[in-house]
């Protein structure tokens, strides 16, 4: 099992924890999406499946912040986490933005350009289409009900392929319905900033390198969001590379095995 370290970075405007590991010289910034609980909670399993950067890179995975209250926009998490990346001294980074997370780099890269190096975004989106809002909104009401058995149910019946449905479902329940009535909250906020997320004329301020990962299978946020953001960076004349998982849903972030070596091999070069 690699090291790691959870660790909390304190602002004169917030707490927010974030876990580290890597010896590389390099930062590199891991934002994760949207979870019913806090990704805190599974650090050494992120640390472990994210260990193939641990030589190359210094890793960083950022929370949101903490006690963030009934309303937390996308904006506000992206200038948390900026401000948090340089009270740790994190001047310029990598930067791995996983759905929600991806919407919060979209936003980095875009109001602090200078902190990002290299951008990649998987299976995420400048902005929702009917699917992903009707998503959304379902996701907000379940949590907004309390109802937590059929909200992870739900979750996971659109995040994860059919394959890992089937042998895992039961044991993906088991972990998350344990869920607190404070997590339904949070996680409703989270939800309430996706149905009010806009980034997509902002994308012709980004001018880093970019890797965007789709699938085609994508039921929360849909192929066609990976695809949009692609064709917009490509018109921009932003260095940018597009790869579409034809056989994978949303998470295939966690499910395809090449997924992590072909971030790898762009943050590499």
């Amino acid at each position: 099992m690699i090291e790691y370290t959870v660790q909390t970075v304190k602002t004169d405007n917030f707490e927010m924890d974030y876990l580290k590991f890597g010896t590389g010289a390099r930062p590199l910034v891991l934002l994760p999406g949207m979870s019913l609980k806090s990704t805190m909670g599974i650090a050494s399993m992120v640390a472990d499946s994210y260990k193939i950067f641990a030589d190359d890179f210094t890793v960083y995975m950022f929370d949101r912040k903490k006690n963030f209250g009934e309303s937390y926009l996308m904006e506000e998490m992206a200038t948390d986490t900026a401000e948090a990346m340089s009270a740790i001294g994190i001047e310029r980074a990598c930067m791995i933005g996983i759905s929600q997370g991806g919407m919060i780099a979209q936003l980095i890269a875009e109001q602090f350009p200078q902190k990002v190096e290299r951008l990649v975004l998987g299976c995420s989106a400048s902005r929702l289409n009917d699917m992903s809002r009707a998503v959304m909104t379902e996701w907000k009401r379940l949590a907004d009900a309390g109802d937590i058995e059929a909200l992870c149910s739900n979750f996971i019946d659109k995040v994860f392929s059919a394959e890992t449905i089937r042998k895992y479902k039961k044991s993906l329940m088991r972990m998350n319905t344990n869920a607190t009535e404070q997590d339904m909250k949070r996680f409703c906020v989270l939800a309430r900033a996706c149905l009010a997320f806009e980034a997509y004329e902002g994308l012709l301020k980004l001018k880093c390198p970019t890797f965007i990962l789709g699938a085609e299978l994508d039921q929360v946020l849909g192929v066609i969001a990976s695809r949009e953001i692609a064709e917009v960076l490509k018109q921009n004349g932003t260095p940018v590379e597009l790869y579409v998982y034809e056989n994978y849903g949303h998470a295939a972030y966690d499910e395809a095995p090449d997924y992590r070596s072909r971030i790898l091999e762009f943050l590499k070069r």
